[in-house]
């Protein structure tokens, strides 16, 4: 038995209590643990992988392949719920964080340079900031190029659920998207507009 999970340092630990849930103590024990040594070996065959991959792509690899391995046909269904309940989580917690004064008049101004910054490293296409609006079409996801070349492209869909959800919790910003590059979409359409 494993001792420490190395999924236990990433913001997927909480996983394994829905796995209790869904098959019960014993089955989501063995999960954990395989899912934690599929977590190692993607490790060991890229010690330099970045840190995008380190702390999403391979926690949800191993994860959704650990999930399959046990439950056949269900690793897609439940990563998605669990990136859903986490990006609700998250939700809260950047409500909070901008509910203080300032914060949403501070990230406007400054939507120029945060947009760069989260757009670092994906293809961009009719990319429009402005003072009230920051548009942009993700066409490549270095998340889903990485899970596919892993060969489990299904994998990153927990992270366009935990997106989908959190991204909902800035103030002052409406935020929408209504397609996916991880779910086969052309591209990830981020529209979000300024609401004070």
């Amino acid at each position: 038995m494993i001792s420490k999970s190395y999924l236990e340092k990433t913001i997927f630990k909480k996983f394994k209590k829905d796995l209790v849930s869904k098959y019960g103590a014993d089955i989501a024990d063995e999960i954990w643990q395989n899912a934690n040594a599929e977590y190692l070996k993607l490790e060991a065959n890229e010690p330099d992988a970045d840190k995008s991959s380190r702390s999403y792509v391979f926690p949800v690899v191993s994860i959704y392949r650990a999930v399959e391995k046990h439950a056949p046909g269900e690793a897609l269904e439940t990563t998605r719920a669990f990136g859903t309940k986490l990006g609700l989580q998250l939700k809260k917690k950047f409500r909070r964080i901008t509910a203080l004064p300032g914060i949403p008049t501070i990230m406007w101004k400054n939507m120029d340079k945060i947009a760069a910054k989260l757009s670092d490293g994906y293809d961009i296409k009719n990319l429009v900031v402005d003072t009230n609006k920051c548009f942009m079409d993700v066409t490549g996801c270095l998340l889903y190029d990485k899970a596919k070349a892993l060969g489990t492209p299904e994998a990153a869909q927990m992270i366009c659920c935990m997106d989908k959800e959190y991204m909902n919790g800035f103030r002052g910003v409406d935020y929408k998207r209504t397609k996916s590059v991880a779910e086969g979409d052309d591209c990830c359409d981020y529209r979000l507009t300024k609401s004070f």
